[in-house]
């Protein structure tokens, strides 16, 4: 059951001993909660606000602790009992965050359980609600006509918009200020950004549609007037002129995400919201997380997707039912929108394994294939030192486990020398190195088609050169590496032993001309 309560300026009386501010109606459900709604129902007029219609409506959703979901809908209403002008009217609902299972906070904008003035009959206590009704006024066609409505500007507003949302989701960023006259306007790219995200994410994006002090907002999402834009912290975003000022860059999640949006592929988000909804909900950082792991792995090549009705590319996997996140994607039209480093704040390599264990594949019906491919693409950017690579793969079950490792070796193939040689650290050569000291398997497999990479962790594995020697006959024993390939990399490692002829003179001048032999022991018979 819903909690409800109402919150104006009202005259002493029975319910309340004192005048003012205070709560006058109550329902059962929400008497436990009336210390933490107390904090969320006040309201501050615009400056200069004279009519009734310079005071916008606030409309808010919070997410006070894990276990309380919070609506409040507060509008100004005038003079107070004593005729000061000033008063306002909150109706609060306050439920179990499972109770909004299947809603996003936003539809309940107009919902027709909101109370237009507070209950006449003071003190008295409100029903419970049995579920709470979403308005009509909210929904996926709303962002439609929005995006329709602002063209390509409104798509780049909506990348960037989310990226902040995201950010804020994750506590790597301040949450965004949305700034306009119109509070409606407020409300369309909170939708937009609700109905991009999978509902259980959604549902811990916390927004109001005002405030009178977006610098003190606490809020992921923050409504204010250009009256007050000035005090909000960067990022703000002008929604009515499609502006935005100290937004960050786009990630790749928000351009593909707004992509999908733009090219009326619904499917592909509500696959992004099926793969993300097959794991448990484990709090907001995690549940971005899972969301950049599962963008990463439905956007083949890193690209968008295509519009509706065009030719699509290749397609996600074998149909498994519902569960299956088959969209047929694009491989081409956003080439720079690639799945990067910065998408997986935590960590690199582990970062994205865990995002992706989280997501549980097996269970989505996601092909290695596809695990692997996210992976070369997120791996190919990293420049911190990979560490101890068996220990990242673990959360892993197999054939995922070998499917990263496989995009990985790619990833490294492909890279630079100086770029591999500072992502290959001691342990990660190690792990590299003992796959050539195992059973025949796929991963010798994969580590004879990536000659580079493992030549460079066979000769810097702890242990001395005889052993990587061994390791690089090994592989070509098994008839993993072609002759010619084996010879060039034992060449290599007897040509990385010897010293530099130029470092070596170097050396000799440092250490100034040495005795004749005959004359040493002349020497020691002086001294």
């Amino acid at each position: 059951m819903a909690g409800q309560a109402h919150h104006t300026s009202a005259p002493p009386s029975a319910a309340g001993r004192h005048g003012g501010f205070r709560f006058t109606a109550v329902s059962p459900a929400a008497r436990p909660a009336l210390g933490v709604l107390s904090p969320l129902t006040g309201y501050t007029p615009p400056p200069g606000a004279v009519r009734p219609a310079d005071h916008p409506v606030a409309f808010a959703y919070d997410r006070p602790d894990d276990d309380t979901a919070v609506l409040t809908r507060t509008r100004f209403t005038g003079r107070d009992y004593t005729g000061r002008l000033g008063n306002h009217f909150c109706h609060a609902l306050c439920a179990a965050p499972e109770e909004l299972a299947g809603l996003r906070p936003v539809e309940l904008w107009d919902t027709p359980q909101r109370a237009p003035s507070p209950a006449p009959d003071d003190g008295h206590a409100l029903p419970d609600l049995a579920e709470l009704v979403p308005g009509s006024a909210v929904g996926p066609d709303r962002v439609r006509r929005l995006l329709d409505a602002t063209g390509e500007t409104g798509v780049r507003l909506l990348e960037r918009l989310l990226t902040a949302a995201l950010r804020a989701l994750a506590g790597e960023g301040a949450g965004a200020c949305l700034v306009s006259a119109d509070p409606e306007r407020v409300v369309d790219w909170i939708a937009a950004v609700s109905y991009t995200l999978p509902a259980g994410l959604t549902a811990r994006l916390t927004f109001t549609t005002y405030t009178a002090r977006p610098e003190d907002d606490h809020r992921h999402l923050t409504g204010t007037r250009p009256e007050t834009a000035g005090r909000a912290p960067a990022p703000v975003f002008d929604l009515d002129g499609l502006r935005q000022d100290g937004a960050p860059e786009p990630c790749a999640t928000a351009r593909f995400l707004a992509r999908a949006w733009a090219g009326g592929r619904l499917d592909v988000v509500d696959a992004v919201a099926d793969l993300w909804d097959a794991a448990p909900d484990q709090g907001a950082r995690a549940g971005v997380r899972r969301l950049r792991a599962a963008c990463a792995l439905l956007a083949p090549d890193g690209t968008a997707v295509a519009p509706a009705g065009e030719p699509t590319g290749e397609p996600i996997g074998e149909p498994t039912g519902r569960d299956s996140p088959d969209c047929g994607l694009a491989d081409s039209g956003f080439a720079d929108s690639g799945f990067a480093d910065s998408d997986f704040a935590d960590s690199g390599l582990a970062g994205f394994v865990r995002a992706v264990a989280e997501l549980r594949p097996q269970a989505a019906g996601v092909p290695p294939e596809r695990v692997r491919d996210a992976a070369e693409r997120h791996l190919a950017t990293l420049t911190a030192p990979l560490g101890d690579v068996r220990a990242a793969l673990a959360p892993l079950p197999e054939p995922y486990r070998g499917a990263v490792l496989a995009g990985l070796l790619t990833a490294l193939e492909a890279a630079a020398a100086e770029s591999r040689a500072e992502v290959l650290d001691a342990e990660a050569c190690a792990f590299l190195a003992s796959l050539a000291d195992g059973a025949p398997g796929e991963e010798q497999d994969l580590l004879a088609r990536a000659p580079r990479t493992a030549l460079h962790a066979l000769r810097r594995a702890p242990g001395e050169p005889r052993r990587a020697g061994l390791r690089i006959l090994r592989l070509h024993r098994r008839g993993l590496w072609e002759e010619t390939e084996t010879y060039e990399a034992l060449r290599d490692l007897v040509h990385a032993e010897e010293p530099e002829p130029e470092r070596e003179r170097e050396r000799e001048r440092e250490r100034g001309p040495r005795p004749l032999p005959w004359r040493r022991g002349h020497a020691r018979e002086r001294e």
